[in-house]
């Protein structure tokens, strides 16, 4: 849950001038950890479980779960409601802090300004927000995706009186068994710079959720005017690791020549060189730690990011 803004898969220094874009932390829920409450939530994220109500966490379900099915990388996070105490707990996950009550209709999310674990700041005003997911709702439900851009303090749903933007998305309301991509826009009311943003991701059509709904998902990002994020080339961005020697490649690239970082996933650049498409890079991994790690190719604004772990 420590809530560091990580300068990840567009934060790239080149060769006379530098430009950072902030992202999302942990977007592809590939790190977890332990919180105390007897099963792991992901980095960055929290749950129903560590809601600012203690005498009603250990009560609450768990409705989560890591899962080995991904987009890239190694997991994805699983949402799924749970019918307990004659309610529907809908899967829900946030980067804010869940305000529980007995009564659904009294719960919400909001960006908790007093306690570092449970806000982001962020002062960007990116053009959308993308994901992937998979999705096997009860009849009539379906899940949901809602970020928020603003200053001060909000809740969700609730008082947004401090709102900049917000971007929402509706999951189908039918099984969905392949990884699939969406984006959506930012919706703009004001012109002001943000000072946090908040997201809350369910599996369930709120307090009208149904028992057994479940969702998938994995890659989260922000979009930016200024830079093109290309999905489809990333089928041409090849990474593998043999030995001590991690070997890099992308090919169908439109420029002669880009620039290759990788980065950790505390936001540092571990390395960063001027490369040719369709020559294959050869980088020594002996002074790399193994985990996590994100490999960007950037040329003007075009921008591919894929997620690749060191062993």
């Amino acid at each position: 849950m420590t809530r560091f803004l990580l300068l990840t898969a567009v934060s790239i220094i080149m060769g006379v001038g530098a430009f950072s874009q902030q992202q999302i932390n942990n977007p592809g829920f590939e790190t977890w950890e332990d919180v105390g409450i007897g099963t792991d939530e992901p980095t960055h994220w929290s749950s129903i479980k560590t809601s600012d109500n203690i005498n009603l966490n250990p009560l609450a379900p768990v409705v989560w779960e890591k899962s080995t099915d991904a987009h890239s990388g190694q997991y994805s996070l699983k949402l799924f409601n749970v019918s307990t105490f004659g309610i529907v707990a809908t899967g829900t996950i946030t980067n804010g802090q869940v305000h529980s009550d007995f009564n659904p209709n009294l719960g919400y999310v909001f960006t908790n300004i007093e306690n570092d674990l449970f806000h982001t700041a962020f002062d960007q005003r990116p053009d959308s927000l993308t994901g992937w997911f998979m999705c096997n709702p009860a009849e009539g439900d379906f899940g949901t995706v809602k970020f928020v851009l603003h200053k001060g303090y909000l809740k969700l749903p609730g008082d947004e009186a401090n709102l900049i933007a917000t971007a929402y998305y509706e999951l189908p309301h039918v099984v969905v068994t392949t990884w699939t991509r969406f984006s959506v826009p930012f919706n703009y009311v004001s012109e002001e710079i943000p000072e946090y943003f908040l997201s809350v991701i369910t599996s369930g059509d709120g307090v009208d959720a149904l028992d057994g709904s479940e969702v998938w998902y994995d890659d989260f990002a922000f979009v930016y005017k200024s830079s093109d994020i290309d999905e489809n080339s990333i089928h041409y961005f090849f990474a593998s690791q043999y030995g001590n020697t991690l070997y890099v490649q992308l090919d169908k690239f439109p420029a002669r020549y880009y620039q290759l970082s990788i980065l950790n996933t505390n936001g540092q650049v571990i390395f960063n060189q001027k490369a040719e498409s369709g020559n294959r890079i050869e980088i020594n991994t002996d002074q790399i730690n193994s985990g996590l790690y994100i490999m960007v190719a950037q040329y003007n604004n075009r921008v591919i990011t894929r997620k690749i772990i060191l062993h």
